[in-house]
């Protein structure tokens, strides 16, 4: 079932958002935060030009991380 709101973003919003992906944080957290779905979350941050990385990316990125400190 879909949730509709008509919670508009503000214009703090999307500097909060924008924060929040240039320090990393994934938009899972970031839907927590302001309390909206990972899609709007997601497609906000594409929308104003800061997207999201690829969660396929970092995955892969954290293994190679996580692999080179084992040794």
């Amino acid at each position: 079932m879909t949730h509709i709101t008509n919670r508009t973003w503000t214009a703090a919003d999307v500097e909060r958002l924008r924060q929040l992906v240039v320090s990393g944080v994934s938009a899972a957290r970031a839907a927590v935060i302001f309390r909206r779905s990972i899609v709007s979350v997601k497609a906000q941050a594409k929308r104003f030009g800061f997207p999201f990385p690829d969660e396929r990316v970092l995955r892969r990125e954290r293994k190679a991380r996580d692999i080179q400190t084992e040794f």
